[in-house]
């Protein structure tokens, strides 16, 4: 993903049904964050995965087998990009809502591949990098998430579909739109092309999932009411205070007078651009390292203190990936949920 801003800078009853049923989330919500570390590090355990690569197809069977414990059946949608010449493995689930075959989609989706980190003639851009949180993270968590819907004691309202996403990262290191979110292009595609889109009423993208100090930022990318549900499930979760700090009201103030699109470029892009309201769930802002930052010459890079700047260097691995964060995540999905199926319902 890349982001656009300038240098300068419920139903709260489902989810309690939810809680209730299951002895290990806790008392903020039914998401194991063990478990998902677990996922997480198993993952990481094959190495760099970006695009293509033979470490991202065994990604891709493990994941593939995990969810089939739940007895639920994994779909690939894969096929060879035409000018890349690389196999796109795109992955995902359906838990069926009331009307399995024709009923509104909600759509959960995070990127599993990691940043292309080798074959660069800058030799600063190659490195081992296993992107346990930018590629790890949020898929460990959609595996948690369909164990949870899976054991509910009620079928969701609307059929959810888990997915799980190929070829998010830019294969030049610097952001190149021709040659990023390859999978979500080809998987829109698809949807387009089975007349499958229609009923696809919101799609909920994680990213950048998993670090300690979590947080939630406010995308400008991003649908404003389903921005507004996930505010309201911080608070159902007793997490307000991680969402949308960033950017914070002097550097939204900022963009609006200099008329700066400060928000970031991610597969929910994809969904939004054939007409799927979308909203990205990340943890991005004060992730930059200084060397990554861009900044024009004299200006002082953005540091907080309170946040590890990992995002694209040799750093993010499992030391820097706490249970809890992943827990806060899915517990995030799962207490906007109900909201979530009202939205989608109210699309038809």
């Amino acid at each position: 993903m890349t982001s656009a801003r300038p240098a300068h800078t419920t139903s709260a009853s489902l989810f309690l049904c939810f809680v209730a049923v299951t002895a290990c989330g806790g008392p903020k919500g039914p998401i194991d964050g063990s478990a998902a570390y677990a996922h997480v590090q198993r993952m990481v355990g094959f190495g760099p995965r970006p695009y293509g690569s033979d470490a991202l197809g065994k990604t891709a069977d493990y994941i593939v087998a995990e969810v089939g414990k739940l007895g639920l059946k994994v779909e690939r949608h894969e096929l060879m990009h035409d000018k890349e010449k690389k196999l796109i493995r795109n992955l995902y689930v359906q838990i069926d809502g009331e009307d399995p075959q024709n009923g509104p989609i909600l759509m959960i989706g995070g990127h599993y591949d990691t940043k292309l980190a080798e074959g660069h003639t800058d030799a600063a851009h190659n490195f081992p990098f296993v992107g346990a949180i930018d590629g790890g993270g949020a898929p460990g968590v959609l595996i948690e998430l369909a164990r949870v819907l899976k054991q509910a004691p009620q079928k969701p309202k609307v059929n959810v579909w888990l997915y799980w996403i190929d070829a998010e990262e830019s294969l030049d290191w610097r952001w190149n739109n021709d040659r990023a979110l390859l999978g979500s292009k080809a998987f829109c595609k698809m949807l387009a092309d089975t007349k499958t889109l229609a009923r696809v009423k919101a799609f909920v993208l994680l990213d950048l999932i998993g670090s300690k100090n979590h947080k939630i930022d406010f995308d400008g990318n991003s649908d404003g009411k389903l921005q507004a549900i996930f505010e309201r499930a911080g608070g159902t979760i007793g997490e307000s205070k991680r969402m949308y700090e960033f950017p914070t009201q002097q550097e939204r103030a900022y963009y609006q007078q200099k008329k700066v699109n400060w928000g970031t470029t991610d597969d929910h892009m994809t969904f939004r651009g054939y007409g799927v309201p979308s909203v990205l769930l990340i943890d991005f802002f004060r992730r930059i390292p200084p060397h990554l930052q861009e900044l024009p010459a004299g200006q002082p890079p953005e540091i907080d203190p309170r946040y590890t700047q990992w995002w694209h260097t040799a750093d993010d691995d499992m030391d820097q990936v706490d249970p809890n964060a992943l827990a806060f995540a899915g517990n995030l999905v799962m207490a906007a949920f109900s909201d979530l199926e009202a939205y989608c319902l109210a699309r038809k």
